[in-house]
């Protein structure tokens, strides 16, 4: 992925960061995803969800977000 592209990433994940701190729960994952264009249904947006929340802590960070996103 080129800067520019992770840059404009970055500023939509940072959107969504409502409490700032650098992680969004999946509520906002399915408002980021909708923001850029992804529509998945909300199951799709749970499995997606689950699948980058390895440690299961309930939110994703924009380094998980993004190797999700590159390799979609």
């Amino acid at each position: 992925m080129d800067e520019a592209k992770r840059g404009e990433l970055r500023a939509h994940f940072q959107r969504f960061d409502a409490d700032s701190n650098g992680a969004i729960d999946q509520a906002e994952f399915g408002q980021l995803l909708v923001a850029i264009g992804v529509r998945l249904t909300a199951e799709q947006v749970q499995v997606a969800f689950s699948a980058i929340d390895i440690d299961a802590s309930g939110q994703i960070d924009f380094g998980e977000f993004c190797q999700w996103w590159s390799s979609q």
